[in-house]
């Protein structure tokens, strides 16, 4: 038979084994809570057009935090544009802990980019234009994916070939002016008509804008599509 002090013995010893066990199972899986963060990312970016691609920091495999019984929650930190390097804050509510990662995030688009090298002060058309799928996080002020809102603009500074054409290379003026006299086509993809107006609001190549028929004296809104000149489409 056992002793008493024996039993005593062995009950601890087992009690510690028992909870060491209970202590390893509820511990928060490190590569769970990764893939709920890249799982996460994809949600944000996977809508969006073009195509990314995210790299987590590698967080320490010792390290020990409660398993989390509610869902983690996701969330980026300090800046709200997922794209370049960005941190990620990931919490356990139920648990009251959070952990930092660092993701570097590459968003590729295509983009408007220049098909040979541009002089200064160059007035943009499309045979000057191209299109090329770059990381948009490396590139610095408004990116353009189509030539609309270039048609006509003048180049503030020289560009060269295969460089993408931002918001800070050119000077955008409006394309109509309140007051003014424009031309309004009405259109249906197949027949067009013109007619003149007068702009009543200020408005850029791509805008909606109010317009005046000066035949009908009508209010209407149309799209801005070249100096001067505004689309209806029906």
């Amino acid at each position: 038979m056992l002793s008493k002090y024996r039993f005593r013995l062995i009950l601890t010893a087992l009690m510690f084994v028992i909870s060491h066990l209970v202590s390893a199972q509820a511990l928060q899986d490190i590569s769970q809570l990764e893939a709920e963060a890249y799982r996460w990312v994809d949600q944000q970016l996977s809508q969006q057009p073009g195509r990314y691609e995210a790299k987590l920091s590698n967080l320490n495999s010792r390290l020990r935090l409660a398993a989390c019984a509610s869902p983690l929650v996701v969330e980026v930190q300090g800046n709200n544009a997922l794209r370049g390097r960005v941190n990620l804050k990931v919490s356990c509510l139920d648990k009251d802990w959070f952990i930092y990662l660092s993701a570097d995030i590459a968003h590729y688009l295509k983009v408007v980019v220049a098909r040979t090298d541009l002089p200064r002060k160059a007035n943009l058309t499309d045979s000057m234009l191209s299109f090329a799928e770059v990381d948009v996080a490396n590139v610095r002020g408004d990116y353009f994916t189509n030539f609309t809102k270039l048609q006509g603009v003048m180049l503030r500074s020289r560009v060269r070939v295969g460089e993408v054409i931002t918001s800070n290379d050119v000077l955008i003026k409006d394309a109509v002016n309140r007051g003014e006299q424009i031309t309004i086509v009405s259109t249906n993809g197949t027949l067009s008509v013109r007619m003149n107006g007068e702009a009543l609001d200020n408005g850029k190549v791509g805008d909606q804008v109010r317009v005046r028929n000066l035949q009908s004296n009508r209010v209407i809104r149309a799209l801005v599509v070249a100096r001067g000149r505004v689309e209806v489409r029906y």
